[in-house]
């Protein structure tokens, strides 16, 4: 996942906000604070970012575009967000990854792929130690 930069950011939670496949149009309707050219720029990084995906071509009253449906949820972003954060902050790169495997564990979805990897690495870790 990569950060994003509080306008992408915006978006993002305007999208999740709309809570359905979403034109520019609609974001303008429900942000008019945001300008129309930022959003159209920022829906292209986002889709680049994998966040968004195209969900279909949409005609409104006034053109044709692209319906934006998010691939991340709302709650996955914040967690994830939350992680990084942790890790950015903590003292040290070694507390740091620490806390970020602690959270993650916490979470209760860690997929045993990642058990067995980090298991793995670890096991690595101690042979080059002895």
């Amino acid at each position: 996942m990569q950060l994003l930069y509080p306008k992408e950011e915006e978006i993002m939670y305007a999208i999740w906000e709309i809570g359905h496949p979403c034109v520019i149009s609609d974001i303008v309707k429900a942000h008019p604070e945001i300008k129309r050219n930022t959003i159209k720029k920022v829906l292209l990084i986002l889709e680049e970012k994998k966040y968004l995906v195209v969900d279909s071509i949409v005609k409104t009253a006034t053109r044709t575009g692209r319906a934006y449906a998010p691939i991340i949820t709302k709650k996955e972003y914040e967690q994830q967000k939350a992680l990084i954060q942790d890790v950015i902050q903590s003292s040290n790169i070694q507390s740091g990854i620490l806390n970020f495997c602690n959270l993650l564990a916490c979470q209760n979805n860690v997929d045993p792929k990642v058990v067995d990897e980090l298991e793995k690495i670890i096991d690595q870790i101690m042979t080059e130690d002895t």
